[in-house]
């Protein structure tokens, strides 16, 4: 009896190394899924973070842009303001200056200087006074032409029709 005691007893060490084993596979089967769903959800959620990230400096490399754009157009306008101003004052000092040697050449000159106000003032219609200025042709880029010649345009212009050789 002594050896199917054994035989049993080799049966059931079997047995218990067959479910530990199994029980090690299966342990190492569902800790393999949960890590791999693990590393997948943390993979997905820092590229998704990534993404927000990329998107946040993105959006605030458009807000400096804008501004930056903003400031630019505030100081084009700010400059030509100042430009305006300026000319304005140049505009005031030269007939300031006008009137002050115009004053002094009727002082001392009298009658010999005759000096206009009408240079101190902006003229009503520029195109009346200078009206050669208003009809102005534009320029031709051929020579033109008499009413019964060809044109240099034209496909027989130069041509010798008595010397052609059909």
């Amino acid at each position: 009896m002594q050896p199917r005691k054994a035989q049993c007893a080799a049966d059931r060490e079997a047995r218990e190394t067959m479910y530990s084993m199994s029980n090690l596979v299966i342990a190492l089967l569902i800790g393999g899924g949960i890590g791999a769903v693990t590393g997948w959800y943390l993979a997905m959620s820092s590229r998704g973070d990534n993404k927000r990230k990329v998107i946040m400096d993105l959006e605030s490399q458009l807000d400096q842009a804008k501004q930056a754009r903003a400031d630019y157009e505030a100081e084009v306008s700010d400059h030509f303001a100042q430009t305006a101003d300026l000319l304005h004052k140049l505009t005031d000092d030269y007939r300031s200056v006008y009137a002050h040697l115009a004053d002094g050449a009727e002082q001392l000159c009298g009658d010999r200087v005759n000096i206009s106000d009408t240079a101190l003032t902006a003229p009503s219609d520029a195109t009346s006074e200078k009206p050669h200025l208003v009809e102005v042709a534009q320029p031709l880029d051929y020579a033109p032409k008499k009413p019964d010649e060809q044109g240099q345009l034209s496909e027989d212009f130069g041509l010798d029709k008595s010397n052609s050789a059909a």
